[in-house]
């Protein structure tokens, strides 16, 4: 048998060399079906099949809050983490970090540094299984507000400005003029706040962390053995109405939700890639659909010997085997150029995904990918050539001997020939409906006049030297006017330095850039004239700060 299909390979591939102009088109046809979708089957892998990397993801659910159906998920305000943790009776383990990034200055040793710090409680890491490259992870007694000011770097910050030392473990770094003590350093490839260089721990947080106000915290849960989700999901549900209850003054219209980590991960992308996953699903069958009718107008002038082959003694399975032979071996150099096309168009669409998308930059080739374009090559392979080679056998091949012609007339094709124009027509007008669909509205956005002029203005961003909420809110009136002042004068020493630039022509301030994706500030407010509710019941509005 082996030597059988030895044979039929190397005949299909001295028959398709004798014909390389209907094997270049054919092995591209299917290149470019096959390359994209292997490039977007590895990013929908990465993305919603992988198994996240902590220690049993399917036991790990995310709780948070939803205020619909302006904001479909937001965090968990300090206390109502800090309630839940030790009132809850699903989980046997819950951790935390802060959902916004906070900005430090990192100087000495070498150019001061802009630089973003995530903020965690001690138990987030363990219960996540992981576990510091270098030193310890954070400990209990540094969750308590006022503790020791200590950090654990992230892999990409220890390597780019240390150089890996692991020797940094024990030594204190400047942030904002103020020491900390590094205590660790976390492995690379982190999927929790990517964009954070640094890592602290709750008791550096700026904020009250018994307030029930600002949804801050992104938590994370270990169910217990034997607890559904929908076990915990009706607890979490009680947990909130009492919160409600036991705190008026906290904002109203919340609503808690609870799901699988992988899902909360996948939860922003997940219908785009899997639409844009059926497009491409789409693209691979119009180029089957080619690649048939390739096949068959190929085939209708190969009857002659075909017919002789049959007169010969070789039986129709003999002859279908190396029918399919012929449309594997174009299906497999498809497949095998179509991998340097997901390369290379995977490495360009990854070059235009933004920051908080980081994601994505993990998708690549491996092993289940290259699973997956081996199957899709081997399934179009016997797709494409079956009904070629079960059409050519259907046929009069004693007609054909005794025409003692090459070939007959391809007229027994028309009819399959028309259909599958026909279905590839209908297949290519959903893609093409859908990306005139798009186009139109990429249009249509890049003419909305978003209100200022966007033309020749530079962006950059200053972090002044600050203080805790905290210490802040102890503050008198007239504390918070003069520290008030003080940012205003300093920043106004900053905009005249930058006014005597060469082609400078004029500066401003704002607190977040307009259409900007971090989130905002906010605040509750009342209407003059109008019954005041309690600060629970009033009405949101985002605010900006802007200079004169």
């Amino acid at each position: 048998m082996l030597e059988n299909v030895q044979q039929d390979i190397r005949y299909g591939i001295r028959t398709l060399g004798k014909n390389p102009g209907f094997t270049v088109i054919a092995v591209l046809t299917l290149a470019l079906g096959i390359g994209a979708n292997t490039a977007i089957f590895s990013v929908v892998e990465n993305l919603l099949l992988r198994a996240l990397p902590y220690r049993q993801p399917e036991r790990l659910v995310e709780i948070a809050n939803t205020y619909l159906p302006q904001i479909p998920r937001a965090g968990l305000s300090p206390g109502d983490y800090a309630d839940w943790r030790r009132q809850n009776a699903s989980f046997s383990e819950m951790g935390a970090y802060a959902e916004i990034l906070q900005g430090f200055n990192l100087s000495g040793e070498g150019e001061a540094q802009r630089v973003r710090a995530a903020y965690a409680d001690a138990g987030l890491f363990p219960m996540l299984g992981i576990r510091s490259l270098v030193g310890r992870s954070f400990v209990p007694e540094e969750d308590r507000t006022g503790s020791a000011p200590v950090v654990i770097l992230g892999h990409r910050l220890w390597q780019s400005r240390y150089g890996g030392d692991p020797r940094l473990v024990g030594r204190s770094i400047s942030l904002d003029n103020q020491r900390y003590t590094v205590v660790g350093v976390l492995p690379a490839g982190l999927q929790l706040s990517r964009s954070a260089d640094l890592w602290m721990p709750f008791g550096q947080f700026n904020d009250d962390l018994t307030e029930h106000v600002h949804h801050a915290f992104v938590a994370i849960a270990r169910l217990k053995p034997g607890i559904s989700l929908a076990q915990a999901r009706d607890e979490v549900g009680r947990l909130h109405q009492q919160e409600a209850i036991a705190y008026p003054d906290a904002p109203r219209n919340f609503g808690a939700l609870v799901e699988p980590i992988q899902d909360a991960a996948a939860a922003r992308l997940r219908t785009t890639l899997l639409v844009l996953f059926g497009a491409v699903g789409v693209v691979l069958l119009i180029a089957c659909a080619n690649l048939v009718n390739l096949l068959l107008v190929r085939n209708a002038t190969r009857e002659r010997e075909v017919a002789v082959r049959t007169a010969l003694g070789a039986s129709p399975w003999r002859l279908i085997r190396q029918l399919l032979t012929e449309s594997m071996l174009l299906s497999l150099f498809g497949g095998a150029l179509g991998l340097l096309f997901a390369v290379v168009g995977l490495k360009a669409l990854l070059a235009f995904v933004p920051a908080d998308l980081g994601v994505l930059r993990e998708a690549g080739l491996n092993g289940w990918v290259l699973g997956f374009t081996v199957a899709i090559c081997l399934t179009a392979g016997l797709a494409c050539g079956f009904l070629p080679a079960v059409r050519m056998l259907g046929n009069n091949l004693a007609g054909v001997l005794k025409q003692g012609s090459k070939g007959s007339s391809a007229s027994g094709h028309h009819r399959t020939h028309n259909l599958l124009v026909i279905s590839e027509i209908a297949m290519a007008l959903v893609p093409l409906i859908g990306a005139g669909l798009l186009l139109r509205s990429f249009q249509r956005l890049l003419e909305v006049d978003p209100g200022f002029r966007p033309d020749h203005v530079l962006a950059m961003e200053i972090q002044q030297a600050r203080i805790s909420f905290a210490q802040y809110n102890q503050l008198s009136l007239e504390g918070q006017l003069e520290y008030g002042r003080k940012q205003a004068r300093q920043f106004e020493e900053i905009a005249a330095r930058i006014r005597t630039l060469p082609g400078v022509k004029e500066v401003g301030g704002i607190d977040d850039l307009p259409l900007g994706t971090e989130l905002r500030q906010a605040t509750r407010f009342v209407i003059e004239g109008q019954p005041i509710p309690d600060s629970g019941g009033r009405p949101i509005a985002e605010f900006r700060t802007v200079s004169l």
